[in-house]
């Protein structure tokens, strides 16, 4: 599991995450790794998904990782965003 240090603002799809419990929209970060083995299958792949732990509520929110194709970057780039919130 890794995790980034910090409290983020994130955008999924280039819409703000909020809480749906107390509609905080500061959250903390870890990336979550499961191994997929569907009815005793062998598979060699992994699901990434990020999740992220309300700063307020402590409610967790999961979003698998995932490119779209960017036209003014014209290149791939990730579905979620994160925005340092900085501490004053």
């Amino acid at each position: 599991m890794v995790r980034r240090r910090g409290t983020y603002q994130i955008k999924i799809r280039d819409k703000q995450l909020i809480c749906l419990f107390c509609q905080n929209d500061q959250f903390q970060h870890r990336e979550v790794y499961m191994d997929l083995s569907p009815l005793g299958e062998t598979v060699t792949d992994q699901l990434t998904l990020q999740s992220f732990y309300c700063t307020s509520c402590g409610d967790i929110r999961m979003f698998q990782e995932k490119n779209r194709f960017d036209h003014t970057l014209q290149k791939h780039v990730s579905i979620i965003e994160y925005t340092e919130v900085t501490k004053e």
